[in-house]
């Protein structure tokens, strides 16, 4: 039995009572760098043929790769590779100390991406990595810039994704402006507009009862947020493997919820469905808290995460833009531009680190 498409389903509304609860507040928008395409197009040319190293952090595994500049484009290299896998960041902070001992022998720029929040160079948190917080915090005074002068950039990966995301828009687009989502572990979004780069925790934004389809419970918990917020209802591994369970009485990955849903099972599909309900919803509240014009051509969205990679996904998420917006949003994946081997967050840590080189 093949699964009902998800597009072929009836295009649902956005609530305007969810986007209001979008402010530069509440979604905690910040500047997190000055960052030009054309300039950064410009560096990258310059910088033809030489080497930098990326990593990216998140809750259950962190990547290390080395890239090279083609073309003004970044292709990984395997002359230097680390990969880890760990419970509540297990071996992080050996697999960075070894990263950085490797750049400053080579003499070249390293980038990091973490996937959490970030006050400077310290990450204030992640659901998934208290064991590596405890130890940078014991070791470093919870300060990754503290483990090597030769880390370049330290970003979170929102933004990190959008350096990577706003270069291939441009290139594919000719845009300037770009609005980055992940939806992984969990959702966040990042905004390249003019000439600076920020971040913005979208995916803590309270969720209205309305939206929260499944009756979540689970509290957002970011910033000590005691409410059910978009990521938790929407985000492919912290709001539909919890909501699965709730419903199935027993944990499921989204990898295998994917499979059940390709195998016929209907809850799975709606699983789906909701979720990309609740990511039109980010998008549209990030880009009205942020003047920011999805139906601009000179605007592009580039969406990075697992939950991109469901059949028909991406498809959903940009009918309900067009019918919310009365035009279609010019909407790119990070799986058909990234390169083999790397991600839109590590590529984008390579990227702040040779824009800053």
């Amino acid at each position: 039995m093949q699964p009902q498409p998800l597009t072929d389903r009836p295009v649902p509304n956005l609530y305007l009572a969810q986007l209001d609860k979008f402010t530069p507040e509440s979604i905690h928008s910040a500047i997190i760098m000055p960052f030009d395409v054309e300039r950064a197009a410009g560096k990258l040319k310059a910088q033809e043929g030489s080497l930098v190293l990326g990593a990216d952090f998140g809750g259950d595994k962190g990547t290390v790769r080395l890239f090279k500049i083609v073309n003004g484009r970044f292709t990984v290299v395997s002359d230097y590779a680390d990969d880890i896998q760990g419970d509540f960041g297990d071996g992080y902070l050996a697999t960075l100390e070894r990263a950085t001992a490797y750049a400053q022998t080579a003499a070249i720029p390293f980038g990091i991406s973490w996937g959490g929040p970030i006050r400077g160079t310290k990450p204030l948190y992640h659901p998934k990595a208290e064991t590596f917080l405890r130890e940078l915090k014991a070791k470093y005074d919870g300060d990754i810039q503290a483990i090597s002068p030769a880390i370049t950039s330290i970003i979170n990966d929102g933004p990190a994704g959008a350096l990577s995301g706003a270069m291939a828009a441009h290139r594919q687009f000719d845009s300037h402006n770009t609005l980055f989502v992940i939806n992984g572990g969990g959702i966040n979004t990042s905004v390249v507009t003019g000439s600076t780069l920020y971040s913005d925790e979208a995916g803590h934004v309270q969720a209205i009862d309305e939206l929260n389809s499944y009756g979540q419970t689970i509290a957002c918990g970011v910033y000590g947020a005691e409410y059910v917020c978009l990521e938790r209802i929407g985000a492919n591994k912290a709001g539909i493997e919890p909501q699965w369970q709730n419903k199935m009485g027993s944990y499921m990955r989204a990898r295998d919820i994917e499979d059940q849903y390709k195998a016929g099972d209907k809850f799975a599909g709606d699983l789906y469905e909701h979720s990309a309900w609740v990511v039109a919803h980010l998008l549209a509240g990030v880009a009205q808290a942020t003047r920011f014009d999805l139906a601009s051509a000179d605007t592009a969205i580039v969406a990075h995460g697992g939950a991109f990679k469901f059949p028909h996904y991406g498809e959903r998420v940009e009918q309900i833009l067009t019918q919310h917006l009365h035009a279609a949003p010019q909407i790119l994946l990070s799986k058909d531009y990234i390169a083999d081997g790397s991600n839109a967050c590590l590529e984008g840590a390579a990227i702040a680190a040779a824009y800053h080189a």
